[in-house]
């Protein structure tokens, strides 16, 4: 599984360009973005297979984006580091990107070296009041 919010996703990224950023917030290793017009994206890694530890994170400040312009969502390629016993972790790294800079996460998956990849995924969520 290797999909980076392409091919495993109901919303293509381009959806939201352009829009204003009302509200975002970053809790249960999902980003929860709101724009103007009451729409509300949650972006997350929903490829979860067998003997895997899935998680998000960030040293930004997500409230940053709030005012903002959303120009932006790509996911680029992070390392790999493989344990001692075979294990693995890989990351994938996720930037929101504004006309005034942009804010990037970590995507980690642990496993067991035979499963892997990620399933970043954009779906709306319960719309916010406008």
């Amino acid at each position: 599984m290797v999909h980076y919010l392409t091919g495993g996703s109901k919303h293509d990224p381009k959806e939201y360009y352009g829009k204003r950023i009302t509200s975002a917030e970053f809790a249960d290793n999902r980003l929860l973005i709101g724009f103007e017009g009451g729409v509300r994206i949650a972006i997350f890694d929903d490829g979860q297979s067998c003997c895997e530890s899935r998680y998000m994170t960030t040293a930004d400040d997500v409230t940053w984006l709030v005012g903002k312009t959303l120009k932006a969502i790509a996911a680029k390629e992070g390392p790999e580091v493989e344990g001692e016993c075979g294990d693995s972790h890989e990351q994938v790294f996720l930037e929101i990107e504004t006309p005034d800079g942009s804010i990037t996460f970590a995507n980690h998956n642990e496993h067991n070296g035979y499963y892997g990849g990620f399933g970043l995924t954009i779906e709306e969520v319960e719309r916010e009041v406008a």
